[in-house]
């Protein structure tokens, strides 16, 4: 259906086509050597992603099944896939045949593991790296208590568990963590803003593709909860489907990683050239048509209305790409759409570099090369184990030993514009190679936060603990027989629960809790609190 049609994901499709093509017109890289592709839609499911791999594989469209163990592909790298739940699932079954596979964008940390994915290799940094930076950024602003949300597959559940594990060792309380529903559920929606509103939570993260996190987003422009402070994953920090003027009350002032962006000449022009004419057959570019033009190719009826329902202007190919702005020709953002780009151009040097093997010096058995009129999968993911070389635009391009990239990534902070939209707005970085010291940089001065306000406070957001502002000795004396309370129980299964200060004094920021679940001895938790967010959830 064209009304759920992503055009995102079908401009990251373009730019591996126009890749495939400037490459093919280039006379120093791979001359006399032309590259085929084809594309097949995942529908963002494992199934249909795997099916979609055995097709190709195959080189046919119906009777899919596993090739013969003595049989070998035609296909010699798959650009795959967007989702890591699929590229997981199509990296385990290819990778049994030696067949290489780059994501562009599934940043799941499970698929470093080279015991499982011995074939996968990704232009898209690791989550580990994106966890990293998360932890830094929430102890750069003193943030110290906070939520987090998942998508509910490989991506969000490996995510927001490292997260929460990584940022609980720097101090930080987490008040609740939960994943969100694949398909619309609107008890499990609620359920989640009312976890938000009664945690007084002010800061959360959310590791998610764009269309997970929108039925919570609708959720909550419609209770209007606002004031709260969004830390996005790469997942949906440049989202166009999110990042709307009607949603500015809820998610203005967001942070987010984002993947390093770059303007690639030429491609602007390539994609507005696109026309269902020239694409007789091809029913992805009407269902693109019908998305971008809000036509249909249907025709209407007597009741004026199409087989698809309600009456919709007719398309008549006489619409222009040039004439609208739209996500799909939107390239001032493009970061996974250049992954896509670079994925491409990492296989075509390896293929290169297999063309400059010279006789007696090769890598395989008896130091041959390869065959370069008969190439074997296996033989382009031996290169691509040892490709490097450095864009156009001055970025390198290898793999580790893991198949990952170097890892970087841009703060984006989502700002207003005159006209009330949303724009991206790069206040910082994040670099893994550099000195720890120097890893996270950030440009305060430049953040807007929720609401349009320059300054932060950032002891009531997070609850930083001001030390020097409290009794640190009676504290500490409570914690002790807390402590030692747990040492004389014979409960196996310690929980540490952290309670926001809900009044606050002079003193500001005061003292967070610390009590073990389930509770020991009540006269040891009375010392502390009266009543912990757990508790209040259950009488909910």
């Amino acid at each position: 259906m064209s009304c759920c049609f992503n055009l995102r994901a079908f401009r990251w499709a373009q730019l591996m086509i126009f890749a495939i093509e400037e490459i093919n017109n280039d006379t120093i890289l791979l001359p006399n050597i032309t590259l085929g592709y084809k594309v097949y839609d995942s529908c963002a499911t494992p199934a249909l992603a795997l099916r979609a791999a055995l097709t190709i594989l195959n080189g046919q469209e119906e009777n899919v099944t596993l090739l013969k163990c003595d049989e070998v592909s035609s296909v010699h790298a798959l650009i795959a896939d967007a989702g890591s739940t699929q590229s997981i699932a199509i990296a385990r079954t290819v990778g049994t045949f030696g067949i290489p596979v780059i994501s562009y964008f599934s940043s799941c940390m499970c698929l470093s593991n080279k015991n499982q994915f011995p074939t996968f290799f990704r232009t898209v940094p690791s989550d580990y790296f994106q966890v990293t930076a998360f932890v830094q950024l929430v102890k750069h602003f003193g943030w110290t208590w906070v939520a987090a949300f998942g998508s509910n597959d490989d991506y969000g559940h490996l995510g927001i568990s490292t997260f929460v594990e990584q940022v609980t060792k720097v101090g930080v309380c987490v008040a609740f963590s939960d994943f969100l529903p694949k398909v619309y559920d609107r008890e499990k929606i609620l359920h989640q803003v009312k976890l938000i509103k009664r945690s007084n939570v002010k800061v959360i993260l959310v590791f998610a593709p764009e269309i997970d996190l929108s039925f919570l987003v609708e959720e909550l422009v419609r209770q209007n909860v606002t004031g709260l402070q969004w830390l996005a994953s790469e997942g949906w920090s440049t989202a166009a489907l999110l990042s709307t003027a009607g949603n500015s009350e809820t998610l203005g002032g967001t942070l987010g990683w984002a993947i390093r962006r770059s303007d690639v000449p030429g491609i602007k022009q390539f994609l507005v050239r696109l026309h269902p004419s020239k694409y007789p057959n091809n029913a992805y570019i009407k269902q693109f048509w019908e998305a971008v033009f809000h036509c249909t190719w249907t025709p209407c009826n007597d009741t004026g209305e199409t087989g698809l329902g309600p009456s919709k202007q007719e398309c008549t190919g006489q619409e222009n790409l040039k004439d609208i702005h739209s996500i799909f020709t939107d390239v001032s953002q493009l970061r996974v759409s250049y992954n896509t780009y670079r994925a491409v151009y990492a296989v075509a040097h390896s293929i290169h570099n297999m063309m400059l093997c010279k006789k007696g010096q090769g890598p395989f058995t008896n130091k041959t090369c390869p065959d370069i009129s008969n190439l074997k999968p296996w033989q382009v993911l031996h290169y691509l184990k040892e490709v490097n070389f450095t864009t156009a635009f001055g970025d390198e391009v290898r793999f580790d030993a893991n198949g990952d990239p170097l890892a970087a990534y841009d703060l984006l902070n989502w700002q207003l514009d005159p006209n009330g939209n949303i724009k991206y707005v790069n206040v910082g970085q994040y670099d893994a190679s550099a000195e720890p010291k120097n890893q996270l940089v950030i440009q305060e001065e430049a953040i807007v936060w929720n609401g349009g306000q320059k300054m932060i406070e950032r002891c009531p957001v997070g609850k930083k603990i001001k030390k020097n502002q409290v009794d640190i000795k009676a504290k500490e004396k409570d914690l002790g027989d807390v402590r030692s309370g747990i040492r004389s129980s014979n409960q196996s299964a310690v929980k540490l629960v952290c309670l926001e200060q809900e009044k606050e004094s002079e003193l500001d920021c005061q003292f967070v809790a610390l009590i073990v679940y389930p509770v020991l001895k009540a006269k040891l938790a009375m010392k502390l609190l009266t009543m912990t967010f757990e508790d209040e959830l259950v009488k909910d």
